[in-house]
């Protein structure tokens, strides 16, 4: 009897062990499925430390395909993004304390495929490396890497229309439209032979006949003033000879 409650003893004291061993966690993001093509923050939760030593640093690597990703803001942690390798530095997060990390992405447009994130997990004294992807469905790895289903169908992406083809719906917006200057627009000339010419094209096309005949007129009559007087002389020196 007693050896047997030796063995069960020793028995529950390993599975505890197990249970509560490094290996035993896993970090799993959150959702574990997302539309394929979609924006979202994922979040990832670290469950414990290594060994007892707290979280300092955790480094993720980006699968390929996934695009516009930034870290979300954590208290007391500093996030940041070198090329496609994702940083969270700071704490400490204690070995007995649970931490979501979350980064907001857009997800590759691949429905019916996982993609994986390759995470370390680096301590005070220590690191685990949560690195570990599957050959073959079901392999069972001892620090695998956090792996998210992707699902149909292919988010939208609709994009909006230009902004200039967009009208406008606030009342208090002028929309200003130009346009090149035509020749109904363009301000008259002040250059002076312009102006002559424009004088001249506006003027009384019969001015050249008037001027003619008062012309003819002027010297017509100075010609009959000159007879006059010429024919007055005449008689004036007929009357004056003996």
């Amino acid at each position: 009897m007693f050896r047997r409650l030796l063995f069960l003893s020793t028995v529950a004291v390993a599975l505890a062990l197990v249970a509560t061993s490094p290996a035993s966690a896993h970090i799993d993001p959150d959702p574990t499925e997302a539309q394929a093509g979609s924006t979202l923050s994922i979040g990832f939760t670290v469950e414990h430390g290594c060994d007892g030593s707290p979280t300092t640093q955790l480094d993720m690597r980006l699968p390929d395909g996934v695009t516009g990703a930034s870290p979300d803001a954590i208290e007391d942690w500093d996030g940041s993004i070198d090329d496609n390798v994702i940083t969270f530095a700071g704490g400490p997060l204690p070995d007995d304390e649970e931490g979501t990390f979350s980064v907001t992405m857009t997800l590759p447009p691949t429905p019916d495929s996982t993609i994986y994130f390759p995470f370390v997990q680096r301590c005070e004294e220590g690191e685990i490396r949560w690195i570990g992807i599957p050959t073959e469905p079901g392999d069972e790895l001892d620090e695998p890497a956090p792996a998210l289903l992707l699902t149909g169908p292919v988010a939208s992406t609709t994009m909006p229309p230009p902004e200039s083809t967009v009208p406008s719906t606030d009342a208090t917006t002028t929309t200003v439209v130009t346009t090149e200057p035509t020749e109904a627009t363009v301000p008259p000339t002040t250059e002076p032979e312009l102006i002559a010419e424009n004088v001249d094209e506006e003027a009384d096309p019969n001015t050249g006949t008037w001027f003619f005949i008062a012309s003819v007129a002027a010297v017509l009559g100075l010609g009959a003033f000159v007879a006059v007087r010429a024919r007055s002389a005449r008689r004036a020196r007929d009357s004056a000879e003996p």
